[in-house]
């Protein structure tokens, strides 16, 4: 299966008669700013279902559970282990606070929760002043975690100014009960505040 190129509003399936679960989502991006990636996994209503349906850097819902003997204090708890979603589908990136590159999240679809029929993919800038107009080469594909083989890709054309937050990209569910990967590319101003009020309020 070779490389498929999305534009806005196109859609990827990724069919079970594949086997395809394991999946990685991979943000990449050139900017010296502080970007984080971060996922909603979301109910028919368009919003989480819990607090750990989002997924993002300082969640405390992680992949190991601190251990005070093992991380000595919180911080570095946090700085060493991934953020992860409730039903452990999917596993959020480590915290990259030097810019530059991008950030992967890891996905099961088979571990999903059933009443999850939408997960999120948005970045947001932390560094105060600085905007998606100073972000270059901004891009999101999804990766068999299997064999590394980059099924599909969305590089966003569209011009940003005064943004500073981005819905890049969901994974929805259709009529099948298959996963299909839509891009998005919708970018909002008021950074991570306001992705928080679009999918968990």
């Amino acid at each position: 299966m070779g490389r498929f190129n999305l534009s806005k509003g196109e859609r990827f399936k990724i069919a079970k008669s594949d086997g395809l679960s394991k999946i990685k989502v991979v943000l990449d991006w050139d900017s010296d700013a502080d970007l984080d990636a971060s996922t909603f996994l979301c109910g028919d209503e368009g919003v989480i279902l819990d607090d750990a349906g989002f997924v993002f850097y300082n969640s405390e819902n992680r992949e190991k559970p601190f251990d005070r003997a093992v991380y000595g204090n919180k911080r570095r708890w946090m700085a060493e282990t991934r953020p992860m979603s409730s039903d452990g589908a999917v596993l959020g990136s480590l915290d990259d606070r030097d810019g530059d590159s991008g950030e992967q999240i890891d996905v099961n679809l088979d571990k999903v929760d059933p009443n999850v029929c939408e997960i999120v993919f948005v970045v947001s800038i932390h560094d105060e002043g600085k905007t998606f107009g100073d972000v270059e080469g901004a891009s999101i594909s999804v990766v068999n975690a299997e064999n590394g083989e980059e099924l599909c890709r969305y590089e966003l054309a569209e011009t940003f100014t005064e943004e500073t937050a981005l819905s890049v990209a969901k994974l929805v569910v259709n009529e099948d009960g298959d996963w299909e990967f839509e891009a998005v590319g919708v970018g909002h101003v008021g950074g991570l505040e306001t992705l928080i009020d679009i999918y968990a309020s």
